[in-house]
Formats: C-alpha cells, structure tokens, sequence
C-alpha cells in the first residue's frame, strides 16, 4: 500500500502554520514564564524566610536562652561577658550579624553591641504578634529604625524574633540579625531546584499541542484545497451549462425557426399552398416551444419542485417518453434530503438522461432511486450503444458527469459508468448523507 504524499503547497502551509505556532507559543511561554517566575521568587523568599525564622528560633533557644540568667537581666558585666562567649563561634562564621535581648516592655537587657544595653526602643517595635513558645517572626530589616542604630551591613540583613522564657523564667525577647546573603542564597537554590519544573511543565504543555496545531493546519489547508476545487468545479459547470443550452438552442430551436421562416419566404414567393406549410410551420413551434420548457427544466433548481428529487427526475425523463424511448422509475420518495445533495444526484442523473437522448440510440431507460437514512444511490441503465472506452479516471469522456463526479466525491461519495452486456450503459452513483 503506497502512501500519499503530502503535496508541496500543503506541507509549505503546514510548516508555516506551525513556525506561526512555535513562535506564538515561545511568546506565551515567555508571558506566563514571567509572572510565573515573579510569584516562584516571592515563594521561594518567603519560604527561605520561613527556614530563617526556625534557624533563628533554635539559636534562641539552645544558644542564648540558657545564658539569660538573673546576672543578665541585672546588667552583670561577669554574665554579659557569658553571653559575649557563647556568640563567638557564630559571630565568627558570619552565621549571625547581630543579637539583641529585649524585655517586654521595649528595653535592650542585652545586645553584642554593648552601647545598645538598657536602651528603650518601645516606640519602634511590635512584640505583640509574638506568643510564648509559638512560631518565630521572620523579615527583612529596615536599616533605618531607630533601634538599628548601629547596624551597618551593606548586603542587608533579616531580623528574626521570638519569645522565649530565660534560664531565671522570664519571658523574653529574642532578636537575632542573620545576613541577608545567607536567605537569598536560600531562595536562588530553591528556584533553580523549581524553575526546571516548571519550565518543563510549560514546555511539555506547549508540545503536546503541537500535533493538535498541525493537524488543525493541515485540516485546514485541506478544506482549503477543497474549497478551491469546488470553485474551480462551480465555474467549469457553469461553463459547461452555458455550451449546451447555446448548442440546444442552436442544434434545435434555432435551426427550426430558421426552418420556418424559410418556408413562410417560400409561400409569399412561389404563391404554394398555405395550408400544408402553416400546418408543419405550427407543429415545428409547439415542439421547439416543448424543447424550450425542457430546457428551463433543467436549468431550473430541484428545490423548485415540490415533490423533491423523485419528482424532477421523472420530469427529467418525460422528454424521453415523447421520442419512443421506455422509461421504467422506481423512485424512493424524496422526504428530508438536503438540497445540496439533491441537486448533486439530480447533475448525475440529467447527464446520464441527456447522454441518453443525444448520444445512446436508446430504446429502453431505467432509473432506480433509493433513498435510506445513511445514503443514497441512483442507478441510471440503458441499451444503447455503451460508454466509449476511457482511462478509469474519466467519466465516459462527459465532461458535465466528470465534473459531477469530482464534486461527490469530494462530499464522500463515488459515480461510476459501467458498460452493459450486450450494449447500453450503466451510470451508478453513491452520496452518503
């Protein structure tokens, strides 16, 4: 089994549609990639912030809270100098920048800057979102309050409070300043651990719509190419219907009148008998004016008729009656066909009733129309003289049946001309509904 190809103008249309795609997509991916990312540092802020605030409240309570004696809170220079050794070790590493003890009331009872001890800075803070034992507090510091007088870190600093009980059973306030570098570092890791996530995520959504845009765009470029087809069609129709009803005009009415109009010079000239010719000059009229209703006829839409597609293909085929040749109908009744698919079977079935009357030397002609729910199909046989031989991809060299035929088939359906035995043809046609 060979598969087709995609022809070249249509994978041209498809690459465009999706380098259209990929670059719209890359450009929503950036639109969403930046808040996204806005919201995923404030998270990761929050929560290195978060983990600050328990590092903070862990020191508080193995590191300062044992060393908060009665001497401290006193102002003892021996348990302030306690306090001065324990903070060593972390002040060297750079792991805290500052440690400040408070009361409840907003007095310094112990800080490593020893020019801060026994300062009240009540106005400046707000210890009552704290509880004791409960969660730590955690932010980032505002170098300008008063009570960070002599805090100077270039990098910024997070402050963390929490309330604790002392060694002598006070409650109090613990304040430890860690540097700032040490939560944006924090926060860096936890982006860069999130972000591949999330831009995964994101890409992963945009291709997975990739095969959905290009089976849009080649859907797309097919009804397209549908389209076009069906103009091209249309217009070649109109041409064709245009060149028979010149050539019906001419081979039929035009050639009658003419013959009449030289029969009537002949009678005003050589005096001969005016009953006989008046007489065949009436019957040549009558029978052009039929011709000239047969033609109206087919030109006129099957929707014009009540009765639906039976009854235009019975008037279709009453032409034929009145030149001798036996027609035999069996017609479904026409209940609920759209109009389209009725005027395709009806252009199927006037070609083959016009092959018939021009071409086929027919004596017989049977037409079989089956209308069902799904489909319908229309059988049009005669004993004529049979279809010229033809490449397969051609209807009986009929133009207006090829034409036809490439329009049902673009609906789903097929025509086919078969050659009967001994003679006559066969025109089968099939239209899903």
């Amino acid at each position: 089994m060979r598969l087709a190809r995609p022809r070249p103008s249509e994978t041209a249309e498809v690459r465009r549609a999706v380098a259209r795609y990929l670059i719209y997509g890359a450009v929503a991916l950036v639109l969403v990639s930046a808040p996204t990312f806005y919201a995923l540092g404030r998270i990761a802020e929050q929560h290195a912030l978060d983990s600050a605030a328990l590092d903070g409240a862990s020191i508080a309570r193995r590191l300062l809270a044992p060393g908060v004696t009665d001497g401290l809170l006193a102002g003892d220079p021996e348990a302030i100098s306690d306090m001065d050794r324990r903070l060593v070790p972390r002040m060297s590493d750079g792991s805290l920048a500052r440690v400040k003890i408070w009361s409840i009331d907003g007095v310094v009872l112990y800080s490593d800057e020893h020019r801060l001890i026994g300062r009240n800075f009540a106005s400046d803070l707000e210890f009552d979102k704290l509880r004791p034992g409960g969660p730590a507090v955690s932010s980032i510091s505002d170098l300008a309050e008063g009570e960070n007088l002599f805090e100077t870190a270039p990098n910024g600093l997070v402050e963390v409070y929490t309330l604790l009980p002392s060694a002598a059973g006070q409650d109090v306030v613990y304040e430890l300043y860690l540097p700032l570098v040490l939560v944006e570092r924090e926060r860096s890791e936890l982006v860069a651990q999130m972000a591949p996530v999330g831009m995964l995520a994101l890409g992963t959504l945009a291709l997975s719509q990739l095969p959905l845009a290009v089976g849009l765009a080649r859907r797309v470029s097919s009804i397209r190419r549908s389209r076009t087809r069906l103009l091209a069609q249309t217009v070649r129709a109109v041409e064709l219907e245009r060149r028979r009803l010149a050539q019906d005009l001419h081979d039929d009415v035009i050639q009658d009148l003419s013959g009449v109009a030289v029969a009537l010079e002949s009678v005003g000239r050589d005096g001969g008998r005016l009953d006989g010719t008046v007489d065949r000059g009436a019957e040549i009229l009558r029978r052009d004016v039929q011709r000239l209703r047969d033609i109206v006829a087919d030109l006129f839409p099957v929707t014009a008729y009540e009765g639906g597609l039976d009854a235009a293909i019975r008037d279709l085929t009453t032409g034929l009656g009145r030149r001798g040749v036996a027609v035999g109908l069996e017609l479904d009744p026409d209940h609920g066909l759209d109009p389209v698919s009725a005027g395709l079977i009806y252009r199927v079935a006037r070609e083959a009733v016009v092959n018939v009357a021009k071409h086929a030397h027919a004596t017989t002609l049977s037409v079989h129309l089956s209308i069902t729910s799904d489909a319908v199909h229309l059988e049009v046989s005669d004993d004529g003289r049979g279809p010229d031989p033809v490449p397969p991809q051609r209807v009986a060299g009929h133009v207006g049946l090829d034409i036809v035929r490439e329009t049902i088939e673009e609906a789903g359906g097929s025509v086919v001309v078969e050659a009967n035995s001994p003679n006559g043809t066969t025109v089968r046609a099939y239209l899903p509904r």
